[in-house]
């Protein structure tokens, strides 16, 4: 006689293919995604998808800004790379800064140039790439200054005691153009610095144009002439 097969014992098996072949579908990657580990990307280094290749326009026979962005006080516009050869970036405490000799509009009516130094203080290289955060400030008002982005920055090392530049482009005011500002000081924050640096401003009148889409007062990228 033979043995006589239980019901029970044929399910078992056959359940415990249906488990596997659920835990192989679960496990199948055509199912699902996978996890990107994403990276941050110093904001300095964003300075060149912001670069325009806009020319400057003319309002009323004068010069205006390319299209640009606002400095943002130097936290973006303003930021570099932050490494450089010795792994520093050049920061506010170890900067001299000044005003070059010849700087301001040289004849009326026309736009003024204003020529801005910045000297290493350090005993080490140090490096800054983008624009300095630049505000013009006077009394209540405080004027952060767009950018000049038809000129691309470039990465600009500073050995102790040398000197780089960036450049401040206003528009003087004349009567009968719009509102007139004031300032007292140029605001000054390095390539992706915080800390700010004061300069007097000794110039005349600008021509106030804080909400215009190309205005004829705005910042170069340091390493400018």
């Amino acid at each position: 006689m033979r043995p006589r097969t239980s019901p029970l014992a044929a399910i078992v098996p056959l359940a415990a293919g249906l488990t596997l072949a659920l835990t192989l579908t679960a496990c199948d990657g055509s199912g699902g995604g996978s996890d990107t580990v994403a990276t941050d990307t110093p904001s300095g280094t964003a300075t060149a998808s912001t670069t325009g290749t806009g020319s400057p326009g003319v309002d009323g026979g004068r010069t205006m800004a390319p299209s640009g962005g606002s400095t943002g006080g130097g936290t973006d516009a303003g930021t570099g790379t932050g490494a450089g050869a010795d792994g520093t970036r050049c920061r506010t405490s170890q900067l001299a800064f000044a005003v070059a000799p010849g700087s301001g509009a040289q004849s009326k009516g026309e736009q003024g140039a204003i020529t801005v130094t910045l000297t290493n203080r350090g005993a080490k290289s140090c490096v800054m790439k983008g624009y300095p955060g630049v505000d013009l400030v006077g009394g209540p008002t405080r004027w952060s200054l767009p950018r000049q982005t038809s000129e691309s920055p470039s990465t600009v090392t500073v050995r102790p005691g040398a000197t780089t530049t960036f450049t401040v482009f206003y528009l003087p005011f004349d009567k009968g153009d719009g509102q007139e500002f004031r300032p007292k000081s140029i605001v000054v924050t390095p390539p992706n610095e915080t800390h700010p640096h004061t300069l007097p401003w000794t110039y005349s009148s600008v021509l106030l144009q804080d909400g215009a889409t190309h205005p004829g007062t705005y910042v170069g990228p340091v390493g400018s002439k």
